[in-house]
């Protein structure tokens, strides 16, 4: 059994997704990051960053989201996780252009336009919003390229890349950024958001999502 320490961010949702994907068994413990859930001593002994997600798994914890997925797809022994070392690394590749890449930049969007105000941060920059839309959209641009002759981002198959790529995608949603300029991308994303696995996770965290708000208000 997996368990994960997490929140309903993005690097959270990624593992989510992942674990579901896998059909692994695992078990969600939400921290309450608006409480300080994460600074606490327990939780400080598990992740000394103090940050979510957090992997607990036969007595051991791991952090950072890239390394609790590909830990557990190689733990599985996983095909959407191949053990042929160029195959690999193919799907690392596409994990690291989307933590780095696209993700960073939807993610700096994200923060500006919903964390920010949420949080009590401030009203967003929206000189930040417009540099990381230009980056995003010439990233999205050879996205688009690449999935004009590949279904998937790896190896023509189905991986972990997938569900890892989709948790920085969906943040197209709630900041209003639109990738009608990008058919494939467009096509692609849309398969990722059907799939069941995608539909159960989204279900599980509504209510966290929601309850957050509600106390917002």
């Amino acid at each position: 059994m997996y368990r994960l320490h997490g929140f309903f961010t993005q690097n959270s949702l990624k593992t989510l997704y992942v674990l579901e994907e896998l059909g692994v068994e695992w078990e969600f413990n939400f921290v309450d990051l608006a409480k300080g859930a994460n600074r606490n001593e327990e939780f400080r002994a598990m992740n000394p960053v103090g940050k979510v997600p957090v992997l607990e798994h036969d007595g051991e914890y791991l952090f950072e989201s890239g390394a609790i997925c590909r830990y557990v797809a190689s733990n599985e022994k996983s095909p959407l996780f191949p053990a042929d070392k160029l195959a690999r690394a193919r799907v690392d590749q596409w994990m690291t252009y989307f933590t780095c890449h696209p993700g960073r930049w939807l993610t700096s969007i994200y923060f500006e336009r919903v964390i920010k105000p949420v949080a009590g941060f401030g009203a967003p920059d929206e000189t930040k919003c417009e540099e990381a839309a230009k980056f995003a959209n010439e990233q999205l641009k050879v996205l688009d390229g690449w999935l004009t002759d590949h279904e998937w981002l790896a190896n023509d198959t189905f991986s972990i890349a997938e569900p890892f790529a989709l948790a920085y995608m969906e943040q197209i949603h709630p900041i209003g950024f639109s990738i009608d300029d990008y058919p494939q991308v467009q096509a692609w994303f849309e398969k990722l958001e059907g799939r069941e696995a995608t539909v159960r996770i989204r279900e599980m965290v509504r209510p966290y999502v929601a309850a957050m708000l509600s106390a917002k208000r």
